[in-house]
C-alpha cells in the first residue's frame, strides 16, 4: 500500500514536470526560427550580366572570297532580325589549321566581311573566337556577343533585422539602386569590366567654360499658332 500511494502522489507532479519542460522546447524552438544569425558576408541582391553569343553561318563559294548574292540577303536578314543594339560585339570564326592558323583565303573573307559590316556602320573584332564545332572549310561563322543584364528582385523585408551582431547590411539595402543602374546601363558590360577613361582635357575643359560664357542666349518668341484662346 505504500508504494500504491506514492505512485498517485508522484504521478501528476511527473506529468506538471513533463508539461512545463516541453513548453520550454517549444518556446526556444519558435524563438529560434524567428532569430536570425548574421555572418556579415550575407549574399546580396545585385544585377546579374550574362554573355550571350549569336551565331551565324557563312556559306562561301568554293575559292572564293566574295559572298554571292543569295548569301549576302540572308547575312542583312539575319542582322535586321538580330535586334543589334549599343555594345554588341561582333566577330568571325574561321576553320583553322593545327598551329592555330588562318588560311590565306580566309585572311582575305575575314577582311571582306569585316568590310560589309563597316558599310552598316558596324565594326568586327579582327580576332577570331572559337564557337562551337569548327566550321567546315568553305563556311564561317558569324558571331553576335551581347551582355545581357538582370535586374534583382526588390522588396523582400522577411529577413529579420535583428539580431545583427556583425552588423551586417541586409540582402535588399541598395536593390533599387542596383536595379535601377541595371535598367539604365548602355552596355551591361560596363557592370563587369568598366570603360576605360581617357586622360583628362584641360583645352578641351577650358573650351567648354568659355563656349558657356561667351555664348549669345537667344530667347525665341513664342510661337501662337494653332493657340486662338477659344
Amino acid at each position: 500500500m505504500t508504494n500504491k500511494k506514492n505512485m498517485n502522489v508522484s504521478f501528476p507532479t511527473f506529468l506538471k514536470s513533463v508539461f512545463i519542460g516541453a513548453t520550454c522546447l517549444t518556446l526556444t524552438a519558435g524563438c529560434a526560427g524567428n532569430m536570425t544569425q548574421y555572418t556579415g558576408i550575407e549574399q546580396q541582391n545585385r544585377n546579374e550580366v550574362e554573355l550571350v553569343r549569336i551565331p551565324f553561318n557563312i556559306q562561301f563559294p568554293q575559292n572564293q572570297v566574295e559572298l554571292d548574292g543569295r548569301e549576302i540577303v540572308k547575312l542583312n536578314n539575319f542582322l535586321n532580325t538580330a535586334d543589334v543594339t549599343y555594345g554588341d560585339e561582333f566577330s568571325m570564326d574561321f576553320p583553322l589549321d593545327r598551329n592555330g592558323n588562318l588560311s590565306e583565303l580566309d585572311k582575305q573573307r575575314l577582311v571582306y566581311i569585316s568590310n560589309l559590316l563597316k558599310e552598316s556602320g558596324l565594326y568586327m573584332s579582327e580576332a577570331i573566337t572559337p564557337y562551337g564545332m569548327e566550321p567546315t572549310a568553305g563556311t564561317g561563322r558569324l558571331l553576335i556577343s551581347k551582355y545581357v543584364v538582370s535586374t534583382p528582385d526588390c522588396g523582400d523585408w522577411s529577413q529579420k533585422s535583428y539580431p545583427n551582431y556583425e552588423n551586417a547590411p541586409l540582402n535588399n539595402l541598395g536593390c533599387a539602386n542596383q536595379a535601377n543602374l541595371g535598367l539604365m546601363v548602355a552596355n551591361p558590360r560596363d557592370l563587369i569590366i568598366g570603360a576605360e577613361g581617357a586622360p583628362a582635357s584641360a583645352e578641351r575643359s577650358a573650351g567648354a567654360v568659355e563656349r558657356y560664357r561667351s555664348r549669345t542666349v537667344v530667347v525665341e518668341t513664342a510661337s501662337t499658332t494653332g493657340n486662338t484662346g477659344n
